[in-house]
C-alpha cells in the first residue's frame, strides 16, 4: 500500500484516516519510527519490531538461536530443492 503525504512545516504529517482506521492508530497514540536501508518505517503501538526477540529465553531453557525470516528461508530452499529432484 502506497499513500503519498505532504509534509508541513516542522515536519508535520498527516497519517490518512483509511490507514489510521487500518492499524488502530488514535489520536494521542505514540508512533515508533525506524530507519533502515534508507527508508522510514513508521510502527503503530503495540507492534513488536522483532517477535523472535520476545520469544527467546519464555520456555525455560530456550533459545531462537535464528531469526525467524532466516528459518523461513531456510525452510522455502528445502522445497524448492525437493522440487528439482523431483
Amino acid at each position: 500500500m502506497g499513500v503519498q503525504i505532504r509534509v508541513l512545516q516542522k515536519g508535520k504529517i498527516t497519517i490518512p484516516a483509511e490507514v489510521r482506521k487500518r492499524f488502530g492508530i488514535k489520536e494521542g497514540d505514540t508512533l515508533t519510527l525506524n530507519l533502515s536501508g534508507g527508508g522510514l518505517f513508521l510502527f503503530p503501538p503495540r507492534t513488536v519490531p522483532n517477535p523472535t526477540e520476545l520469544l527467546s529465553g519464555l520456555a525455560k531453557g530456550l533459545k531462537v538461536k535464528e531469526p525467524v525470516d532466516e528459518e523461513l528461508r531456510k525452510a522455502a530452499a528445502s522445497r524448492v530443492q525437493k522440487k528439482l529432484r523431483g
